[in-house]
């Protein structure tokens, strides 16, 4: 083996990996991803509640409570019935509390619950919804 051969392995040993560590840095680091600010331009009273594509906003007497609308079993869009105040996934008929509790069904798993800031003055609500 030539020295010349030896240095055309190093070159291309670099090359291929200066090329290829942009791909795989991906799959080693996680990256932060800030989450979705939603906001609210309403302001609910205790026992109400408002129903977004995404998640019910409602104001319970500790707080106000975001819940997602996604179900835990295979990501179907919930829909709440307001007549028995709970979630019912239309896929396979998981079945949810009003505040995400889960009650029947294939889904093991509670709704998730996003962080909600009230604003000054009763002016609305800010949803932190993770990406």
């Amino acid at each position: 083996m030539t020295r010349r051969n030896i240095l055309k392995r190093w070159v291309l040993f670099g090359l291929l990996g200066g090329l290829s560590y942009p791909l795989f840095s991906f799959w080693k680091e996680e990256r932060y991803r800030p989450p979705i600010k939603k906001r609210v331009s309403k302001w609910l009273k205790p026992g109400e509640f408002l129903i977004e594509p995404e998640f019910l906003l409602l104001m319970a007497e500790d707080g106000p409570i975001a819940i997602s609308r996604k179900c835990t079993h295979l990501g179907c869009r919930v829909n709440f019935l307001k007549e028995k105040g709970e979630f019912l996934c239309p896929c396979h008929q998981s079945r949810f509390t009003k505040d995400g509790k889960y009650i029947s069904g294939p889904a093991k798993k509670d709704l998730k619950r996003y962080k909600v800031k009230a604003l000054k003055d009763k002016k609305g609500f800010i949803i932190y919804m993770p990406r």
